[in-house]
Parts: structure tokens; sequence; C-alpha cells
């Protein structure tokens, strides 16, 4: 039986980046969700860049390819990953803007893909909403989150609030409540259930207060 990863996943992401592409909007959302992320240079020339490519592939646990406008490299990035797949099994996944690009050329029109219209956490449409649902949510400490939340009528609200805290703390060594305010921005959470969400955190070990009680801290390795 394969061994449950329970850290949250290091991914490879290949994404045009020129043209009309969103670049920042697009990465903007990758920084809000906790993946750990490795981009792929849509530059590469030379044999030893593309070494170093199909390296940062294979130590990934997965790979994202956003094929909008169909991108010769991020194609190029792909293939690579399709045969790192037939080798050690590794899995990615195909995002689209269905805005930008109705379909895809027809040798990989087969392939299952993720569509999105906006950069925002829209139900369905949205990339968040894409990224979250569609390829986090079969993350061990996700779908354990998750199930905290189970029957309450503001699960996906809270559930965005849990991974948005987990992301922040990939990347800062503490969390205040003036940081859980700017998070929840939008959802219209409140207070009461901002806290719910934190303690559902500290109840499965994640987070732990430190600096003085308001503050948080994660308490378990959960990143690579």
């Amino acid at each position: 039986m394969a061994r449950i990863r329970t850290r949250l996943p290091k991914v490879f992401v290949g994404h045009p980046f020129g043209g009309r592409f969103a670049v920042s909007k697009f990465r903007r959302l990758f920084r809000e969700l906790p993946f750990v992320v490795i981009y792929g240079d849509t530059h590469l020339q030379t044999k030893h860049l593309l070494q170093i490519m199909k390296q940062n592939i294979n130590q990934s646990d997965f790979s994202i390819f956003d094929l909008s406008g169909w991108n010769s490299n991020v194609a190029l990035e792909l293939g690579l990953a399709e045969g790192l797949k037939r080798n050690a099994e590794k899995e990615y996944f195909i995002l689209l803007n269905t805005r930008r690009s109705k379909e895809v050329p027809s040798d990989i029109r087969g392939l299952q893909r993720l569509e999105y219209t906006s950069y925002d956490y829209k139900p369905q449409s949205g990339l968040g909403d894409v990224l979250l649902k569609g390829i986090l949510a079969k993350e061990y400490w996700i779908k354990t989150i998750k199930k905290h939340f189970s029957n309450d009528s503001d699960m996906d609200k809270k559930l965005l609030l849990a991974v948005k805290i987990l992301a922040h703390l990939r990347d800062h060594e503490k969390l205040t409540r003036e940081n859980v305010k700017s998070l929840v921005r939008g959802t219209r959470l409140r207070e009461s259930k901002r806290d719910s969400v934190l303690l559902v955190l500290k109840t499965l070990k994640l987070i732990k207060n430190s600096f003085g009680g308001n503050v948080y801290e994660l308490r378990k390795k959960i990143f690579s």
C-alpha cells in the first residue's frame, strides 16, 4: 500500500509569459494557496537547462500546465512531464482559460483538463476555486480540515480561510489577528467563524499560539 503524503505538495507549474496571459494574477492565486511552487522557465534553450527542467518536474509531487493560448514552450514542458509520467507515474494537470482558448490541439484534446474563466474564487469558474477543489482537495490535510467543516453553511469560506492561513505561514514566521482579517477579506466571515477556523487548525496541531497568545505559528512541518 502506497504511503500517504502528509506534507502539502511541491508542484512544477508551466504557464505562458508573453502575450495577454495575466502572469501576476495567475501567480497570486498560487501564493494564496498552500502549494510550494517551482515555475518553469519558458526561455530554455540549452540541453543543460532542459535537464534542469526535467529535474524540477521529477522532484515535484506533480505538475500543472496552463495551455491557454497554446504556448509552445509550455507544450515542451508538458511533453517532458508526459515522458516522466510514463517512467515514474508522475501526475500532471492541464489548465485552460476558456475565455482565451476554446480548444487545445487535437493531439491532446482527449486529455482531461480543468477549465476556468476568471482569476478569483468564483465557484466552478474561478481559477482559485479550480485549484482548491480540483487539485488541493485531494491532499491529506485539506481533506482532513474539510471534514471539520462538513454540514456547515460556510464550509467553503472556512476552508478557503484555512488554506490561506497555511499559505501565509508557508511564507511568514507568524500569523496575527490583523493577518487573519486581511486573509478573510471578501468572505464576510464573522469573527466567531474565523476563530472556529483557527480552533480547527489548532485541534489538528497544524498551528499553535506563540509570541504572547494572539499570534500563531506552524506546529507541524507540512511544507517541503
